[in-house]
């Protein structure tokens, strides 16, 4: 809550300070609420004053209705007495609150009536606020006017030029006297070789050097006529990549990758799986398939899917080749007829 003196600070002060040049701004003063905080505080004890005053009535007619009853009731001298100096000092403390109540409202009405201090403060800012127009026109009517011309300063420090350009070259002097004559140099380089003599007499042949390195091969020759057929040859013993162990005819299966005999695990394995190994052997079919005790070496095979079409249990659908789930007892045999 601002004061009407704030509000005039506020409106007045903050325009004119606008138009004074920054080395010649006053300093503003600072807002003082000491006027509002007197004001509150004058109505907070008027308050407990008049609360006090309505407290102090209550109790007096209390105090003469409880008096009134005792008189009736003694009907006495000392009843009216006692009434009598009762009404007396009630009356002697509400003279004196209302003499408070005066002082402290002849207090605010100095601080903030017609004549008090707040106008007198409000006055003395406007005749501020007149002085510093009256200024600001005399600085602004300083500013357009040209002064005079003051006295001469004193010489400057002087100043260093730039270089200037070289002169004309002057006449060649006389010839001095010889000097004395100096120590003797180093020795020089050595002279190119001379000229090539004369072709010497052939010497003796000397003895025959070591062999020299093969020298590179040669290109390629064009590929010869063939030659006449040879006999032919006698009929050799097929090579099966596939044996029954102990054989011919009944065993565990063995099949050879990369030169390397490994078994077949029966997971899946069935009769069309044992005909197929059959007939790769020669035979026609298998009769019967099962379990054989465990071999050696690596099991290539497992879960061998063969169909009746098929000729070669390689191109059989089954896992990858040496990659299993199995252990040699659970390799497979097979009988062919």
């Amino acid at each position: 809550m601002e004061t009407d003196l704030d509000q005039l600070k506020d409106h007045d002060g903050s325009d004119l300070y606008s138009f004074l040049p920054d080395d010649l701004k006053p300093v503003r003063p600072r807002r003082r609420r000491y006027c509002f905080y007197v004001i509150v505080g004058s109505l907070v004890l008027q308050g407990i004053l008049i609360a006090f005053l309505i407290y102090k009535v209550v109790t007096l007619e209390c105090a003469l209705s409880n008096l009134s009853s005792q008189s009736s009731r003694l009907g006495g001298e000392q009843g009216g007495d006692d009434l009598h100096t009762l009404l007396h000092n009630n009356s002697q403390e509400t003279r004196t609150l209302r003499g408070h109540l005066w002082a402290l409202q002849s207090q605010v009405k100095d601080l903030c009536g017609d004549e008090g201090q707040l106008v007198r403060l409000r006055s003395d800012l406007k005749l501020l606020n007149s002085s510093t127009n009256n200024l600001q026109d005399k600085l602004t009517t300083i500013s357009l006017k040209p002064g005079l011309i003051g006295p001469r300063g004193p010489p400057g420090a002087p100043g260093k030029g730039e270089k200037g350009e070289p002169g004309p070259k002057g006449p060649n002097g006389m010839k001095g006297d010889p000097g004395i004559p100096g120590q003797d140099g180093p020795p020089g380089l050595p002279g190119l070789p001379g000229l090539d003599g004369p072709k010497g007499d052939p010497g003796f042949f000397g003895p025959v050097g070591p062999p020299g390195p093969p020298g590179f091969p040669g290109l390629e020759g064009k590929p010869g006529l063939p030659g006449p057929p040879g006999p032919k040859g006698q009929k050799g013993e097929p090579e099966f990549n596939v044996r029954l162990v102990p054989g011919p005819t009944l065993g565990r299966v063995e099949v050879r990758m990369n030169g390397i005999w490994g078994t077949v695990c029966n997971n899946n394995f069935d009769g069309v799986d044992g005909s197929v190994i059959c007939k790769m052997l020669g035979y026609n079919r298998a009769s019967t398939t099962y379990s054989v005790g465990p071999g050696a070496g690596r099991i290539w095979m497992d879960d061998l899917r063969c169909s009746v079409r098929d000729t070669d249990i390689f191109n059989c659908p089954q896992a990858v080749l040496g990659v299993n789930n199995c252990t040699h007892s659970q390799d497979a045999a097979v009988q062919c007829v």
